[in-house]
């Protein structure tokens, strides 16, 4: 098995790849790397490999920007201190989540997860297929078309073709119209853009999720970030950062 980390702490790495190797002494380990940016050069640089192990809060962003930047077609382990990434790493090719302090238990669950997965695939298909592939065409689509937003007393329907922006305030999430009106939506960001059409909506940053009508121009903003005009107002610029500004390009081009 050939096995790539993504781990900014040393230590860690070394301790990790110790640790699988007791488990898998056949492991083949294609790169030790330290950064998003190093982790998107690697793939699109080499081939594949069978698995990775990726801490999450790495120098320079988080590991998710990775799949912003570049295909990550392998399956992907989550090995970090932070718990509070669960659902967005399930959002990716993860087939698991592991807390650090990680020990021999939990990595081998690990591992004997993908196996497991790998062989009912396989024998169920007939032929050896990428692992990540298959849990995302196994994920069901999920697309709202009305949200039921409360005013005083009353439920009032919002169809999404009206809403133009999805925002956080004050940790409370709102939606806001084309026509100037604001609601409280009683879901996260990350649970709205799991909802929502994705050819419709970007995530533009952790505060912003937008809607495609919305955005007038796209501006080049300092640090190689982009700035996006809006035809509505938003109580702050919403902009995208330098890590998924290619991949918001994309988006914009193959809608």
């Amino acid at each position: 098995m050939n096995i790539l980390i993504l781990e900014d702490e040393q230590r860690t790495a070394l301790d990790l790849q110790a640790t699988i190797r007791e488990l898998e002494p056949d492991v083949i380990f294609t790169g030790v790397l330290d950064s998003v940016d190093a982790a998107v050069r690697y793939f699109k640089a080499n081939p594949a490999p069978d698995l990775a192990f990726f801490d999450i809060q790495l120098a320079d962003g988080l590991s998710f920007d990775v799949f912003n930047e570049v295909e990550v077609p392998c399956p992907v382990i989550f090995c970090t201190a932070f718990d509070e990434y669960a659902l967005q790493a399930f959002q990716v090719n993860s087939v698991d989540y592991i807390l650090k302090p990680f020990d021999r238990q939990s990595l081998g669950r690990a591992l004997e997860k993908v196996k497991k997965l790998e062989n009912f695939f396989q024998k169920r298909e007939g032929r050896p297929e990428r692992l990540a592939g298959l849990l995302n065409s196994l994920r069901p689509a999920q697309t709202k078309s009305v949200f039921l937003v409360s005013q005083r007393d009353k439920l009032i329907p919002v169809q999404v073709a009206e809403i133009a922006y999805f925002y956080i305030e004050y940790e409370v999430t709102f939606l806001y119209t084309f026509d100037k009106r604001r609601f409280v939506v009683n879901h996260t960001l990350d649970e709205l853009e799991k909802m929502l059409d994705p050819l419709l909506f970007y995530r533009a940053n952790r505060q912003f999720l937008v809607h495609i009508t919305a955005i007038v121009e796209v501006e080049q903003y300092f640090a190689r970030k982009l700035l996006l005009r809006m035809n509505v107002d938003t109580k702050e610029p919403v902009v995208v950062s330098k890590a998924k500004a290619s991949d918001f390009i994309h988006w914009m081009e193959h809608r």
